[in-house]
């Protein structure tokens, strides 16, 4: 062949084998910038169906990890399959600002050099911290080729979205949704500050366990009294709680015991016995009387701290499982401990202050930590012999998310939102099951059971950082005043000023002239909340402060809500798919607003949205929910710096390049956990070196085709057509895997296309005609339309993943660019199915497997080289004879042998094969064994008129 190598249609393209992502990607993102395509894209798809995917706002403070870069290449995946699909899908990002960790941090750099920092000061620093923090994530973001709106993100500490904050709350209190009130809730003393539900994690800790006793001091029934001395039995793990202890919780519905041990008797729940008998080593235990708990109750019995302790109905905290069956209560110091107590008429006691330490109350230990003193404690208790036993177990303990620290249980003064308040939790309940889309399904069993469980909503942060509570406090007479005037006030400063203005401006500026307490008729002085919302609220109201700044969001998001309003329950279900998609039924699709984030969103951002929508508009915020898994080492292990596995988005982009992320992301269903490690991204770059060799081998057989040679579908040789169609369903799948967010799958077909397919088979018995006929030959131009097709679909279908390689294939091709300035700004093609003549080519496969594995032996042998070398003879049933025929002239070529010979055999069940070396010659130019192949010159007669061609022209 050297000596015609002048005369093959050798492949041509500047598509390079190797990608130099690292060095290119930057390049390309540049590129796409300078003619702003993400604006050209919104544009194009500017009053198609709405598929709106919200960003749930990323904390603005430090790098990027593996998390978060996954968690955002999905949702980019997401967006750019959407707007293939032709639908209205813009992505505006975001990003949460206020809140503690950055106030921590950014006061731990100011008080260093200055301790006498105010909050304005501090509150200026933080604005400046969170500010650097969203130029370097949004740069990291654009790095791993996420689309968006990157110049006009949503931040939650822009003035418009602090303004629209602040009219939320105000809506949730003109529905009467907000109060405030003493409750004993969660307090981080490391903070200083109140916290919500959502952000407290529970782990394992060395906790006490220690049995109490509680001497008997009145009974009005007078049963107990005739066994004095007598001490009810107590358990608690956290003895710090008892110098407030009021009170002794029973299950009026259990039955109780006196027993008495070495002269001595003890009160408890009678299923307790055996356990408590064994932690105290009682070795008598005799019981001398049984009785109802509802017997106990109004009983009094004496506190370890010397006060009266009053037996009060437990219902129904009060467990058979552990304790004693008499649970210490400090309604101070406990959530339910405050329900019972609230209920039973006990005061609140809590001697404990900001930072987690006791005051009068508590001696001797006023002044210390109630985090450090148990031990303390309980010798304490040894010496005034009210311990019945002690003892050390492993008790889950709850923790701030943000410091990581142990938090407690203290009654403050706070502002709740009352989540029973009109039935809201019962409409929140209604929506999740009727209204919304919950992917994986068994997602909606977390959100349900968080927001049954969730306590009322606990707004009020002790903190600098955030947005104002617009309340004031009437100095005359203490009380507290949410006015509408004054939160309608608030809310136009801040849109105007920024939220600082809250705590820059005197009370008047906000309070309307002529204003008078509603208590007491004093017509001022009043002051201000010094209070900040919970960060929390801040991300709940994402669904409207994004909207508030953001006018294309605005109108997008607006189409949907008309939409939505009229959709009946359940409608919003439906896949796009099942609606019929961008061209489908007259209504088209049902509108979809997707919330897509990790499983932790169930108690935080999913709830805390679905809280304040339900409430102001009785709607849900979202109609598609869905819950990717966590990101872990390759052994399965979360990352954490002290274990040191964590790995960088930053390092593997240097390595491997921003694709390589992007793959692995995509690779793996994000409904499951996902796994990322050194081998893992080897095997992922492997992987995209054969799709990259793929398109490359494509360009490179059609750079002197274009769509205006294409041949329609009749005209292609029979094989060409069986593979077209082929294709044709195998991208159908494709398209369906990216429509219904199966990343995974759309990337497993799509290599499997590339390498089996196409590289395996198709373009393997295609290179004969592509590279040895003369150019404008029909049969040649026939391959060459189906690696058109092949080029074009696969590019688009690789374009939600591969973003960097898709747009260098697509550019690599005059007639892709002549198409559309961009593989983004593309739409997904529609190809005319005919699903019977597709059943052909398996049945095609089948035969070549056949014959393959007939050759074989004698290739082993060295008896054949190649199957060039091969003829065959196919004893086939007459009716697979009959499927062959139309393949007669096509088969050799397919089968790459010299011939093949189909021979009817009625007595055949299944296909036989015959090989053996054949006689013919070998052609010098296409190195094929023909029949026709002159002596002289050593050319084919094939050959011979392809080169007659090229001399023509």
């Amino acid at each position: 062949m050297a000596g015609y190598r002048d005369t093959l249609n050798l492949p041509k393209t500047e598509f390079s084998m190797k990608a130099d992502l690292a060095r290119r990607e930057p390049e390309r993102i540049a590129w796409w910038k300078e003619r702003d395509l993400y604006a050209r894209l919104r544009e194009a798809r500017r009053g198609g169906p709405v598929w709106l995917l919200h960003d749930g706002p990323p904390y603005s403070n430090g790098h990027l990890h593996m998390g978060t870069a996954a968690n955002k290449i999905w949702k980019d995946a997401a967006v750019r399959q959407a707007n293939l699909m032709g639908y209205d899908s813009p992505f505006v990002p975001g990003w949460d600002n206020h809140g503690m960790p950055i106030e921590v941090q950014v006061g731990k750099e100011l008080r260093a050099s200055d301790p006498s920092v105010d909050r304005l000061a501090l509150r200026r620093a933080c604005r400046e911290y969170a500010a650097k923090w969203v130029a370097i994530q949004r740069d990291e973001f654009e790095r791993l080729g996420c689309w968006g709106d990157w110049r006009r993100p949503y931040l939650t500490m822009d003035s418009q979205f602090e303004a629209s904050i602040l009219e939320a709350f105000a809506g949730l209190a003109t529905k009467e949704f907000i109060q405030r009130g003493q409750r004993s809730i969660h307090w981080c003393p490391t903070d200083r500050t109140a916290l919500a539900e959502a952000e407290i994690e529970y782990q394992d800790d060395l906790s006490p366990s220690i049995h109490v006793l509680f001497p008997l001091r009145r009974d009005p029934r007078g049963r107990l009294e005739r066994h004095a001395p007598l001490a009810a039995v107590a358990w608690t793990t956290t003895p710090w709680t008892l110098p407030a202890n009021l009170g002794l919780m029973v299950d009026p519905a259990a039955r109780y015991v006196v027993v008495r041990d070495r002269g001595a008797h003890f009160l408890l729940a009678e299923p307790r016995l055996p356990a408590v008998r064994d932690a105290a080593g009682w070795t008598e235990a005799a019981v001398v009387e049984r009785l109802p708990g509802a017997d106990l109750v109004d009983t009094v019995f004496e506190g370890p701290w010397g006060g009266d302790s009053r037996v009060v109905d437990g219902t129904p905290f009060v467990s058979m499982e552990d304790g004693t069956g008499l649970v210490h209560t400090a309604p101070g110091h406990g959530k339910e401990d405050f329900q019972v107590g609230q209920r039973a008429g006990l005061a609140v006691v809590c001697p404990v202050d900001a930072a987690g330490r006791f005051t009068a109350g508590a001696e001797p230990f006023v002044g210390r930590s109630v985090l450090e003193v148990n031990d303390d404690i309980i010798a304490w208790l040894r010496e005034r012999c009210r311990l019945l036993a002690s003892a050390v177990i492993t008790h889950p303990y709850p923790h701030c998310w943000r410091c990581l620290q142990p938090v407690i249980f203290r009654a403050t003064d706070q502002w709740f939102m009352i989540i029973d308040h009109a039935g809201h939790r019962g409409r929140a309940l209604d929506l999740i099951e009727t209204r919304v889309r919950w992917d994986p399904p068994t997602s909606r069993n977390r959100i349900r059971e968080s927001v049954r469980l969730r306590p009322d909503w606990c707004l009020s942060r002790q903190r600098a950082w955030g947005v104002g509570i617009p309340a004031i406090y009437c100095d005359t007479c203490g009380t507290v005043l949410l006015d509408p005037a004054v939160m309608r006030r608030a809310a136009d400063v801040t849109r105007a000023e920024g939220s600082d203005a809250w705590y820059t401006h005197p009370s008047g500026y906000f309070v309307p002239a002529g204003f008078t307490c509603s208590t007491c008729g004093a017509k001022g002085p009043f002051r201000l909340e010094t209070d900040i919302l919970d960060v929390w609220f801040d991300s709940g109201t994402t669904h409207r402060g994004a909207r508030a700044m953001h006018a294309e969001l605005d109108r997008t998001w607006a189409r949907a809500d008309q939409a939505l309003l009229g959709t009946p329950p359940g409608a919003a279900i439906a896949s796009p798919a099942a609606a019929g998609g961008p061209d489908g039924s007259p209504e088209g699709p049902t509108p979809r607003i997707v919330y897509f984030e990790g499983p932790d969103q169930h108690r935080g951002w999913f709830n805390s949205s679905l809280m304040v929508s339900a409430g102001l508009t009785g709607q849900a915020p979202y109609t598609d929910v869905l819950t990717h898994g966590w990101v872990l080492d390759a052994r399965g292990r979360a990352m954490h710096k002290s274990v040191g596995n964590v790995i960088s988005p930053a390092e593997v982009i240097a390595k491997y390049g921003a694709e390589i992320v992007r793959w692995w992301a995509l690779a793996t269903d994000w409904r499951s956990d996902v796994r990322v490690g050194d081998e893992i991204l080897q095997r992922i770059a492997e992987a995209y070196r054969k799709v990259r060799n793929t398109f490359r081998f494509l360009l490179g057989n059609l750079y002197d085709f274009g769509p205006s040679q294409l041949l329609p579908h009749d005209r292609l040789t029979r094989v060409d057509h069986a593979f077209s169609e082929h294709l044709a369903r195998r991208l159908a799948e494709l398209k369906q895997d990216w429509e219904t967010l199966t990343f995974h799958r759309a990337l497993d077909g799509l290599l499997q296309v590339c390498t089996v397919d196409l590289s395996a088979v198709f373009l393997d018995v295609s290179k004969d005609r592509l590279y040895t006929l003369a150019p404008d030959d029909p049969a040649r131009r026939s391959a060459q339309t189906v690696l058109w097709e092949a080029l074009h679909d696969l590019v688009i279908a690789a374009s939600p993943a591969l973003v960097f390689t898709a747009e260098e294939a697509w550019l690599a091709h005059p007639g892709l660019v002549a198409e559309s300035p961009s593989v983004h700004l593309a739409r997904w093609p529609e190809r005319d199915m005919r699903r019977e003549a597709d059943a052909d080519w398996p049945f095609l496969l089948a035969v070549r497997d056949a014959v393959n594995a007939a050759i074989e032996p004698l290739r082993a042998s060295k008896e054949l080289s190649t199957t060039t070398e091969a003829d065959v003879t196919l004893r086939v049933p007459p009716s697979v004879a009959e499927r062959l025929a139309g393949y007669r002239d096509e088969l050799s070529g397919f089968l790459i042998v010299a011939r093949a010979e189909i021979i009817p055999d009625p007595a055949a069940s299944e296909p036989s094969v015959e090989v053996r070396r054949t006689r013919w010659a070998k052609c010098e130019r296409c190195w094929s064994y023909r029949e026709d192949v002159r002596e002289e010159g050593g050319v084919c007669g094939r050959c011979t008129a392809a080169l007659a061609a090229l001399t023509k022209r």
